[in-house]
């Protein structure tokens, strides 16, 4: 597993527990991710925990694994200003 791919799961770790400390709350609760609805946050960890272990397919040929790293890239840019970000990525 990359770092990159590490970063990204540890980000969505975080985000997923925020998720479940709101979601006794109905609707939109504020938190460390802003204002936000806790089921689609947890929808949005499944989707993205499911983007990546499906691009392990990918890693078959290198024009799979650069794929791979781009998209990877696209969605720790997201976390940019997270202090274990790494501008190289």
């Amino acid at each position: 597993m990359s770092d990159l791919t590490e970063f990204l799961l540890a980000r969505i770790d975080e985000d997923e527990a925020e998720a479940r400390e709101g979601q006794p709350e109905e609707g939109t609760v504020y938190g460390a991710l802003g204002f936000f609805e806790p089921s689609r946050v947890l929808a949005e960890c499944a989707a993205k925990r499911a983007i990546i272990s499906g691009l392990d397919d990918a890693l078959d040929t290198y024009a799979g694994m650069r794929a791979m790293d781009r998209v990877l890239e696209h969605m720790a840019s997201v976390y940019k200003d997270h202090p274990d970000y790494r501008e190289d990525w």
